[in-house]
């Protein structure tokens, strides 16, 4: 995936549907983990699904899109840490 800029990140058609708050803190997300390593970046990627409202659900698109940017600018080795940190909260 080629790299984002945090005014980009959400043209992808599967955040249309996507509150304007959940947009925001997805943007946030995105900008808070840009140049870290994994170990840092673990408790902001939590933070952010603990932030998420009870009844917020995403599709599979949406999850794909939103794992696609947050692993855009990850090393491959942090990658399989994330995606397993991320399926521990089911999203």
């Amino acid at each position: 995936m080629e790299n984002r800029t945090a005014d980009t990140i959400l043209n992808d058609r599967a955040f249309d549907c996507m509150d304007k708050n959940t947009k925001e803190a997805f943007k946030r997300l995105y900008i808070n983990i840009q140049g870290k390593p994994v170990q840092e970046n673990l408790p902001v990627i939590i933070g952010f699904i603990k932030s998420l409202p009870k009844n917020v659900s995403f599709t599979t698109e949406q999850k794909k899109a939103m794992l696609g940017v947050l692993l855009s600018n990850t090393p491959e080795r942090e990658r399989k840490q994330i995606i397993d940190i991320i399926g521990i909260f089911g999203l």
